[in-house]
């Protein structure tokens, strides 16, 4: 469905304006911001959703494969988890005690995630990555921390990025990076810190083919030193499987932290995990928030939980999501584009990378002609696609015609026939490790 793109963008360029005198970066997270979206096309504030759709606020219509950096999973404005919400608001949102909705929620995420045997709910991905390194490092009695992947914002991972600034030189030396898929990166932070690693986490799917042999050698290795495995499945959980990926490839670790698709849309995250760790919790891990039993988003994840959990419905999300993941591979074969562009991650939370051409065409300006390119087609996506319940096979039937024309004009360039036009950049504020 193309969606008509010509009209100005008044409201979306007065708006920027606005929130640039009084938000850094002009928006609450960085992923959202303008400076992650290029061209005249862009929309940088939007107004509402419905599905698998959004409107910006110049009524202008988009396929959303950003799906709000991945906690729709059912999809926008869905009637089910929408009237659980209105029918729990009729009953208060916080209150001074616990609730059964608590009760009920960790008893459901007990059941479904192989790794859970206790339940704390916070309020997002780093609350959850945070709390669980906590708990290991409190077992452990060892401070050191191996890190593979994204993990939040908070002190103890962010200081291992370029993003360190304000946090204190000791905190930033505690946490050591490891390479995805590469087993003696791990081994040799064990050599350097044999007896100090409390514990190693990591995204169980990154990159370009997730290795399941590499993962079963995490664990045994991570054991072996006497440290606590953290699947960070903040992204994966509730995408991949209900279970996340520990589910899906059988490796089960001591705990995970869980959020995004938890709940639709509503802000909710948990560290899960064996109860020799989660009591902890008990005896001097202080992990607490007032909003942790906040009932909106409990109701929300409850009935999300209910809804994903239906015999089709991750059967349709990998349908769809493999119809794109196997249709793109094979366009990039056969137009020869495998050197220059590469399909990565797991088919419900996948994408496209691409590689620098030479000095002056980069893989950011690569990215950004293919950003605008499908904006223009009305298709929102950062490169990385996130599919949910409410895409339909002919959205992404009309992604990969899209996806087919844009190789095209990037073929041209890669084989230097023409020179790419690029007046707006995406400009990342953060890269990953």
């Amino acid at each position: 469905m193309k969606a008509i793109l010509n009209r100005q963008k008044m409201k979306n360029r007065d708006l920027l304006e606005r929130a640039k005198r009084v938000t850094p970066v002009a928006s609450q997270t960085y992923s959202k911001s303008y400076r992650y979206f290029c061209g005249d096309f862009a929309p940088y504030f939007l107004e509402k959703g419905k599905g698998a759709y959004v409107w910006d606020v110049d009524g202008r219509k988009f396929t959303d494969y950003i799906l709000a950096l991945g906690p729709i999973t059912v999809g926008y404005a869905n009637d089910e988890v929408d009237n659980a919400i209105k029918n729990q608001l009729t009953n208060g949102i916080s209150f001074s005690q616990s609730t059964e909705l608590e009760v009920q929620l960790a008893e459901k995420l007990v059941e479904i995630i192989p790794c859970a045997e206790q339940v704390r709910l916070v309020k997002n991905g780093s609350d959850a990555t945070t709390g669980a390194i906590k708990l290991a490092r409190a077992y452990t009695g060892k401070n050191h921390i191996a890190v593979c992947g994204y993990h939040g914002m908070h002190d103890w991972y962010i200081g291992s990025t370029n993003l360190n600034e304000g946090i204190p030189k000791a905190i930033c030396n505690l946490t050591h990076t490891f390479e995805y898929n590469d087993i003696n990166s791990l081994k040799k932070i064990f050599t350097l810190y044999p007896n100090e690693i409390g514990a190693v986490i990591l995204e169980p799917i990154q990159g370009e083919n997730p290795n399941v042999a590499f993962l079963k050698e995490v664990k045994r290795l991570t054991h072996s030193y006497k440290s606590v495995l953290i699947f960070d499945e903040v992204i994966s959980g509730f995408r991949v499987a209900l279970g996340g990926a520990q589910e899906l490839y059988g490796i089960i670790p001591d705990m995970a932290s869980i959020g995004k698709g938890m709940a639709n849309g509503m802000p909710l995250s948990a560290i899960v995990g064996k109860t020799k760790y989660l009591q902890l919790i008990e005896e001097g891990v202080f992990i607490s928030t007032t909003f942790g039993g906040e009932t909106l988003s409990i109701a929300s994840a409850l009935k999300t939980i209910e809804i994903l959990s239906r015999e089709n419905s991750f059967k349709h999300i990998w349908e769809c999501a493999n119809l794109w993941f196997t249709e793109v591979k094979l366009l990039i074969e056969t137009m020869q584009l495998d050197r220059y562009v590469k399909v990565v991650g797991e088919a419900p939370h996948s994408g496209l990378v691409f590689l620098d051409l030479n000095d002056d065409v980069k893989a950011n300006d690569i990215l950004s002609i293919y950003q605008d390119a499908l904006m223009q087609e009305g298709i929102l996506s950062l490169g990385i696609n996130n599919f949910c319940l409410s895409h339909s096979i002919e959205d992404v039937q009309f992604l990969i015609k899209i996806t087919k024309n844009i190789f095209v004009k990037i073929q041209e360039i890669y084989a230097g026939k023409n020179k790419p036009l690029i007046t707006k950049k995406i400009k990342p504020i953060f890269k990953r490790n």
